[in-house]
């Protein structure tokens, strides 16, 4: 799977309990996490903030999704 990295904004860094990495925007981020097969629980998601990654909370996340009125369709 590709994506295209837009640096105007936010980037989120998926890690996956074997060690897998993914880089997305909040665009790819569905499609990151269900092509990928990542389960609740097994997976963190980062997002950049001064150049320093820093954990997502539930309730960041969906803070996010509802800023850029997208739906989150996936369990975290």
């Amino acid at each position: 799977m590709k994506t295209t990295i837009n640096n105007s904004l936010r980037v989120y860094w998926i890690v996956d309990s074997n060690g897998h990495q993914y880089f997305c925007n909040i665009e790819d981020l569905n499609r990151v996490i269900l092509e990928n097969n990542l389960r609740a629980g097994y997976f963190k998601i980062y997002h950049f903030w001064n150049n320093k990654p820093e954990r997502v909370s539930k309730k960041d996340l969906k803070a996010f999704f509802e800023g850029s009125q997208l739906k989150q369709e996936f369990y975290y």
